[in-house]
């Protein structure tokens, strides 16, 4: 039969135990979480001192609580007391009374509920930081999701295994034996989650084997890789404007020369075909002016000398009335 002390020391394994394994997974996707969604604005370097505070800071709170109560209300050895019954041989006149000792406080159900919501509390956090970063990669090997199932495997035997203990308590035998597999298996599919999957990875690549103190901090959350996409969708897009912008620059350019050397080779035609060049005077064109002008510097004139001209299409009234 387990003394008084025994019984504290097992509250005391049962809740640090928890803290340490949890803990550890919980520290590990509170940093993943807060990586991923300060690596915009914080480059600073994350060292791991953080996780063991983190660590230091769940047990140190355990360490306050299960104090307070045993200083408070201290457990006591209770016996419980069930009816008479008879031996299995009946030819003995004598009962049997059988008795189930336990080891509680008189507002054992009190503390219960403290420890039970405190724990409670990390695992919807620890659900919640797994849930969202789900899809968070980290650099060389990726064990968030994988941290993040354990999590989830945690949570699960917690729901089924705490009220299960709580409604059979009175049996001994099947209490141990449940609370026992459940840590077990708990543990069991939580390293093997974790750390199955690095050790394949180091036996399918023995050359590429890192050292874990090597591995960076460096992820990449979903909304960053949707960022990163649609950016380079926009700059596919800008590109493709600018590379139109171009062709339509060029073919203008084109154009341009066209029309400059059609132009130049319609005034070295027309230059070429005689002693008259077209010109324009006022609003009048198509009128042919010899090739040479010359000017009479002796005279007050305001004509010009030595200069016939004719006109295409239009009268002499016309072109008279232009120069009056």
């Amino acid at each position: 039969m387990p003394s008084r002390r025994e019984k504290k020391v097992r509250a005391w394994l049962l809740t640090m135990g928890f803290t340490l394994s949890y803990g550890a997974m919980f520290s590990k996707i509170w940093r993943v979480h807060k990586l991923s969604t300060k690596a915009k604005t914080d480059h600073k370097r994350k060292y791991s001192w953080k996780l063991y505070f983190m660590i230091g800071m769940l047990l140190l709170l355990d360490v306050l609580i299960l104090s307070a109560w045993q200083i408070i209300d201290p457990l006591q050895r209770k016996m419980e007391v069930f009816p008479l019954e008879d031996p299995e041989f009946k030819e003995e006149d004598i009962k049997i009374e059988p008795q189930l000792e336990h080891c509680e406080s008189e507002n054992n159900a009190v503390w219960l509920g403290i420890l039970y919501g405190y724990k409670g509390l990390l695992l919807i956090f620890g659900i919640f930081l797994a849930y969202e970063t789900r899809s968070v990669k980290i650099k060389h090997l990726n064990d968030s999701r994988l941290v993040g199932m354990s999590i989830y495997n945690v949570v699960v035997l917690c729901l089924i295994t705490a009220p299960v203990t709580l409604v059979i308590s009175s049996q001994t035998d099947a209490t141990y034996a449940f609370v026992s597999l459940a840590i077990i298996v708990c543990s069991f599919l939580s390293m093997a989650l974790i750390f199955v999957p690095k050790i394949t990875e180091l036996i399918r690549r023995p050359r590429e084997r890192v050292d874990c103190r090597t591995l960076t901090d460096t992820i990449t959350s979903r909304e960053e890789e949707d960022r990163q996409q649609r950016l380079q969708r926009e700059n596919e897009e800008l590109r493709r404007q600018i590379m139109e912008r171009e062709e339509q620059i060029r073919q203008a350019t084109l154009a341009l020369q066209e029309r400059s050397a059609m132009r130049n080779l319609q005034l070295a035609s027309t230059m070429g075909s005689g002693d008259r060049v077209r010109i324009t005077v006022g609003q009048y064109t198509d009128l042919l002016a010899p090739k040479d002008i010359t000017n009479d510097p002796t005279s007050d004139s305001g004509f010009i000398t030595g200069t016939s001209m004719a006109r295409s299409s239009r009268s002499d009234f016309e072109f008279s009335e232009s120069y009056l």
